[in-house]
């Protein structure tokens, strides 16, 4: 048995009995043994009669220390100095002048007065503690560059409820709290159970769908998960499974459920705020974006492009220029080059372009060319044969800078969209794109919005991230 001071002043105060009796073989912590003395307590090991305090160590604490060094909160010293005087004999051994008392570099204080070495279970919880409350500063730094300063706020409050966390472990005092982020032990436990009733979602899989935002509090609240299961190695018995640090599990245990609260009002606010949102639709068919160094082979040396009509997106025009598709299959003429000139060439096809020219279709957001198949372009004038670039668009929302705010929606989020039309459909993963320089639309390929039986009045209404 461990007698720790924790559990004394946890204890005590209900009977403060002047006699206590503990089974041989038990271990009173030098901070408890303090304690006992402060409050007049005379201590019996049973058959060994009355204990004197004033002794460094019990007879039948030091027969017991080893067997229980793993689960101690503090040390006695009499483990210390046994460890020293083997060092001092090994350090004499190498010729190594170590004195006698100086702390080795493979253990650290626990406690005062106190050394452990570094692997203890609870040095290893400090360590953990330590280390999830440097991620917590870098989500602090990542939540304010994304300007949610509500969340920046209520991570700060963790913050402090972690350094206390480990104040009262190392001072073995009990943990004390009432909420985190406003809500009491069996509200957090309550939301995090029932997101649908508080927060309008359903539990779902983590998904990059939700967002960066999302995703860094759902690994904030794995790595406290983490923390937890380090507090229970150091403060639970494999044996009996009796706990020490109650307090501390369950607060730690209440820590995650505060982070996938976080998340889920992330994930409510957003769905929240799409409710009713509606997107004019248009329909893209195949075409090809051109470099200049491409757009020169093609139509010729200093060739511009010439405007035949301008697009929905501001800046954004169908050239009167047109050219030749030709894959391993088959060919596609007079697809329709728009403008302004890019950077790489680009051409965006749908699935049956794809099979039709006899290459494989790849889905790519626009301007990821990684890993896509190429083909020949045949212009007036020459030819370019192109290694990578022809892709099957990712369905995608352009949005006003403004607009996006409005919806809570920023670059690179996901949606959900559900067409309304003669055969209305639900569409999964639509990018969201934004630039102050883009008009709200939803853009779908040719072989989607036939699918849909898309018609000039047709909407889309946004459904949730």
């Amino acid at each position: 048995m461990i007698v720790t001071e924790y559990e004394l002043r946890a204890n005590w105060h209900k009977t403060k009995d002047k006699l206590m009796s503990l089974p041989p073989g038990s271990v009173i912590t030098p901070s408890a043994r303090d304690f006992i003395r402060s409050k007049g307590i005379e201590v019996q090991i049973e058959g060994n009669g009355l204990q004197d305090l004033n002794k460094s160590t019990f007879s039948s604490a030091s027969q017991s220390i080893d067997k229980y060094n793993h689960k101690s909160f503090e040390e006695p010293k009499a483990l210390w100095e046994t460890q020293t005087k083997t060092t001092t004999k090994t350090d004499t051994n190498t010729n190594t002048n170590t004195p006698s008392g100086v702390k080795p570099e493979h253990m650290t204080h626990l406690r005062t007065g106190a050394l452990v070495t570094k692997t203890h279970p609870v040095i290893a919880y400090r360590g953990q503690l330590d280390l999830f409350q440097c991620e917590l500063v870098e989500a602090q730094s990542f939540f304010h560059h994304e300007g949610e300063e509500g969340l920046l706020l209520k991570l700060e409050e963790i913050s402090v409820f972690c350094r206390q966390l480990m104040v009262s472990e190392v001072k073995q005092e009990p943990f004390q709290w009432t909420t985190l982020i406003g809500l009491t032990a069996e509200e957090l436990r309550d939301r995090s159970h029932h997101p649908r009733k508080y927060f309008g979602i359903d539990h779902t899989p983590l998904s990059y769908t939700h967002g960066a935002i999302v995703a860094k509090l759902h690994h904030l609240r794995a790595k406290s998960r983490e923390v937890e299961l380090y507090a229970n190695r150091a403060f639970t018995d494999d044996e009996t499974g009796a706990c020490s640090r109650t307090d501390l599990i369950q607060a730690l245990n209440r820590l995650s459920s505060a982070f996938y609260i976080l998340a889920c009002e992330v994930r409510g606010r957003k769905t929240q705020a799409l409710a009713e949102k509606l997107v004019p639709l248009g329909t893209s068919n195949r075409h090809i974006h051109l470099s200049q160094t491409d757009l020169e082979a093609l139509f010729g040396r200093n060739y511009s492009l010439t405007v035949q009509k301008e697009l929905s997106q501001p800046g954004q025009f169908a050239a009167q220029e047109t050219v030749t598709l030709q894959g391993p299959k088959g060919t596609l003429e007079k697809v329709r080059v728009l403008g302004p000139v890019r950077k790489s060439t680009q051409a965006e096809l749908s699935v049956t372009d794809c099979f039709k020219l006899g290459i494989s279709p790849v889905i790519r957001d626009s301007g990821q060319h990684e890993g896509t198949p190429g083909l020949r372009i045949a212009g007036p004038v020459g030819s370019v044969e192109l290694e990578a670039g022809v892709i099957v668009a990712s369905r995608h929302i352009h949005l006003h800078t403004d607009e996006a705010k409005e919806w809570s929606l920023k670059d690179g989020d996901r949606v959900c969209v559900k067409v309304e039309s003669q055969r209305p459909m639900v569409y999964e993963d639509v990018l969201i794109r934004v630039s102050d320089e883009y008009r709200k639309e939803m853009h779908l390929d040719l072989d989607e919005a036939n699918a849909a039986l898309l018609d000039p009045s047709s909407q889309g209404k946004l459904m949730g991230v």
